[in-house]
Formats: C-alpha cells, sequence, structure tokens
C-alpha cells in the first residue's frame, strides 16, 4: 500500500540536489563498437551502473528488427545468434508466460503479433523498413498499419524531453531496467540498461530510467524491460547481464541489424564564394562529422580548382569548409551506395561559422485516436481468465506523488543543499542516502 508522500520544500530541495550531484559525478567510458554507425557507453556512479547504445538511423548499413512471433520463448544469446546481422540486442517488451505473448502492440520484421494490440496504456515506438520511426504516447490507440516493420510497446518513461514523474508501485521500484527512445531529431535510436537486482546494484524506477534516457539524449522514450529479462547483448557476448548470470528467455527482442553491404559513397565538390562560383578557395580546408559531431575525415582542397572528395561509408554527414577570412560554410549531405555525391560549399566573407541542421526524420502517420485505459495492471498475479503470470508492465497514469506546487517551492530547498554542496560531494552523497531512505520509509 503506498501512501503519499509528505513533500516539504527542503525534501524536494535535496532531492533535486541529489539528482544533479549524481549526474555531475557520473563516470561513461566509450566501448569500441565494430559496426559504423552504433555507440556503445558504460556508465557508473554511487549504486547505479547503466549501459547506453546509440543506433544512427541514417548510417546506410544498419537496420532495425523486432522478433518475429515463431522466434517467440528464447534467450537474448540464441535469437542474436540465429538472427542475421544482428550486432546489438535487448529486451522489446513485458510479456506474459507461459505464452510468451507480448504485452501492447509489437511488429516482427513486418509481421504483426496477432495476439497483440495497443489498448492505450502503454506507448509505441514504430519504425519502417527505411529506420523512419514514430513515437506514440500511452493514450493514443495506434493500429498495426502496414508500414509498421518494427514495433514495440511499453510504459512511457520519457515525454517531450521530460522524464514521467508518475508510476505505478511496479515501476517505483528500484531494479534492473531497460529504456529505448528517439533523438529529438528522429535520427537515433538510443536504449538504456540499467543494472539492478543485486547486492550493491539495487537499480531503477521508471522515473529514474527516464532521466538516464534523456541525459543520454533522447527525447521521448518508454521502458522495454525489466528485473531478469532486463540484459544488453553487443558483438557476440552479454555485456550488460541480469544478477542471475544466464539470460532468461523472453518473448521479443529489438536488434540492431548490420546488413554487411560495406557500401560506400563518394563525396565530392569545391570550396568557392557565395555569389561568385567563378572564384574558388584553393586553400580551403574541409572537415566531415557524423550528425552528433564525431570527426570521420578532414583534409583540405586537391587542384587549383578547390576540388575535393572522400570515400566514406554510406550514412548522412555534415560537411564543414573553411578559409581564412571567411565563415566556415556546411552542408548536410546524404551518401547513396556506389553513387559520387556532389556537395560543393561557397563561403561569404567574414568570421564565425555556419550553423548546419539536418532537417527531422518523421513519418506521414495518423492521425490516430485518443483511447481509456483499462484498470491498472496486476504486475506478476494471474492475469484475470487467462491463468498467465505477466512478467512486469505496470500501468503508467494514476496520481502522482508529487503535489501540485512543489515547484512553486523547490528554490527554498535547493539553496539549502547548495550550500552543503559546497562543503564537498562525499557530503552531499551522504545527504541523499538518508534522503532516499527517508522516501522509501515514507511509501511503504
Amino acid at each position: 500500500m503506498i501512501r503519499e508522500v509528505r513533500w516539504s520544500p527542503l525534501v524536494v530541495g535535496m532531492v533535486v540536489a541529489c539528482a544533479w550531484a549524481t549526474r555531475a559525478d557520473a563516470q561513461c567510458a566509450p566501448v569500441p563498437h565494430a559496426t559504423v554507425g552504433v555507440t556503445t557507453e558504460r556508465c557508473a556512479t554511487g549504486d547505479r551502473e547503466w549501459w547506453i547504445a546509440r543506433v544512427d538511423l541514417a548510417t546506410g548499413d544498419l537496420g532495425l528488427r523486432v522478433s518475429r512471433p515463431s522466434e517467440r520463448g528464447r534467450t537474448v544469446t540464441r535469437w542474436a545468434s540465429e538472427t542475421e546481422g544482428v550486432v546489438l540486442a535487448l529486451q522489446a517488451g513485458d510479456f506474459g508466460f507461459p505464452s510468451y505473448v507480448p504485452e501492447g502492440l509489437t511488429v516482427g520484421n513486418g509481421e504483426p503479433w496477432s495476439e497483440t494490440a495497443d489498448d492505450a496504456r502503454l506507448a509505441v515506438l514504430a519504425f519502417d523498413t527505411r529506420g523512419l520511426g514514430v513515437y506514440a504516447p500511452a493514450r493514443q490507440v495506434v493500429p498495426a498499419e502496414p508500414w509498421m516493420d518494427a514495433v514495440l510497446s511499453g510504459p512511457s518513461v520519457l515525454r517531450g524531453g521530460v522524464p514521467t514523474s508518475q508510476c505505478e508501485p511496479r515501476g517505483c521500484e528500484r531494479r534492473a531496467r531497460t529504456g529505448v527512445g528517439l533523438d529529438e531529431r528522429g535520427r537515433a535510436v538510443i536504449a538504456v540498461v540499467a543494472l539492478g537486482d543485486r547486492e550493491g546494484r539495487p537499480g531503477v524506477t521508471d522515473p529514474e530510467l527516464g532521466e538516464l534516457l534523456r541525459d543520454a539524449g533522447a527525447h521521448e522514450g518508454l521502458r522495454s524491460g525489466e528485473g531478469a529479462w532486463s540484459v544488453l547483448w553487443s558483438q557476440g557476448e552479454v555485456v550488460a547481464p541480469t544478477s542471475e548470470g544466464e539470460p532468461r528467455p523472453t518473448a521479443a527482442f529489438l536488434g540492431v541489424v548490420d546488413r554487411a553491404t560495406g557500401a560506400e559513397t563518394r563525396f565530392r565538390g569545391v570550396v568557392g564564394v557565395e555569389g561568385m562560383p567563378e572564384r574558388a578557395l584553393p586553400m580551403a580546408r574541409l572537415r566531415v562529422e557524423t550528425l552528433d559531431g564525431r570527426l570521420v575525415a578532414e583534409g583540405g582542397t586537391l587542384t587549383t580548382a578547390a576540388y575535393w572528395e572522400f570515400t566514406l561509408p554510406v550514412r548522412e554527414y555534415i560537411i564543414r569548409a573553411s578559409h581564412a577570412g571567411y565563415r566556415t560554410g556546411c552542408k548536410v549531405c546524404q551518401g547513396a551506395p556506389n553513387v559520387d555525391v556532389w556537395c560543393s560549399l561557397f563561403l561569404v566573407e567574414g568570421s564565425g561559422a555556419q550553423v548546419c541542421e539536418p532537417p527531422p526524420r518523421t513519418l506521414d502517420v495518423g492521425p490516430w485516436p485518443e483511447g481509456t485505459p483499462p484498470g491498472p495492471d496486476a504486475g506478476t498475479s494471474a492475469d484475470a481468465g487467462t491463468g498467465e503470470e505477466r512478467t512486469g508492465g505496470c500501468a503508467v497514469g494514476g496520481p502522482s506523488p508529487t503535489p501540485r506546487g512543489v515547484w512553486v517551492l523547490a528554490p527554498y530547498g535547493v539553496v539549502v543543499v547548495v550550500r552543503r554542496v559546497r562543503r564537498g560531494v562525499r557530503g552531499v552523497r551522504g545527504v541523499c542516502g538518508n534522503v532516499a531512505r527517508g522516501l522509501r520509509g515514507d511509501a511503504k
């Protein structure tokens, strides 16, 4: 039975400051991934440990794959090894046992799971064959449509860049959890797998999972796994294991597939002066970056006509050109397999740099109607009428433990705690531990 938590201004301020201190103290180490367009990091702070995976949807060789109905009841190791091209895999939704039917609308490799449907209780992430994705909030009723190639569902934990502030009892427990989301431009899938259910690693709540997704760059996100089914498989091994060590069988997985074509594209162009195409800038310097700012290639022009070229894996890039006395110019250019792509740049006199933002990747779908969510899920109790046990999937919604006016009162508490922070991060951690223990006590 959960009582309303007593939120004083001081407590609210402590919670905010503790969250700030935790994020500031996080240590993340990149873990090299052999697949172009996939990056992974391992992070830790205090009693939290989590993995972050980012997938560049503009990379030509990458695709997304959700398990088909015929592939149910497998471990992540078996499914990934038996599915061609999978380089990264994680859970794609809570499910019922022993049928291994996912909760909420699920589509695998273009094949809808016939026993699944959206019921306005769970958020939906859907992708077409090109990797274009759309996020539908929980109250929208999303039908299976022909364009859908990969679909997964789960409780909403991040909406419009704001982590959820409310959760049902299961979502309020700290345990191992998996979250999947999209960045604001719809150009990257971002996944977070938080370890939990073990000594020293209790895990995270749904709101905390939303925070981790937001801090990793997601704008919308849902929880796709929890507990002993929350794992991350990467490059042939389980890198984020369960507390049991070995992964359990589950219903569906979301996989990142390397199509292994190795396709390349040649970007070509000249650097000139804006409004004066006959005037070349042969001493210009070129820089090629991924959409998240990582350097891919750099060099100078090759001829007196300021011609340049780079041969690179097929994906979308930002190409920048700089020259003394001119403003640095840039252009977003999309590669195509075995094709020469012209991407000339023309600079203007002055200083500073042009800003380039690729247009959003969007799908023209819907509108979908809003529905009324059913009653709260029974958690792990037998599902009424089926005799099945649910592995998770608590309903998101219901009364928030945070009363109105809390954000008005918060600044007072923040000032009090910030003064303590200046005395040392170690002191704040002690305060945070006391706050957490107090809140857990109030919530019993």
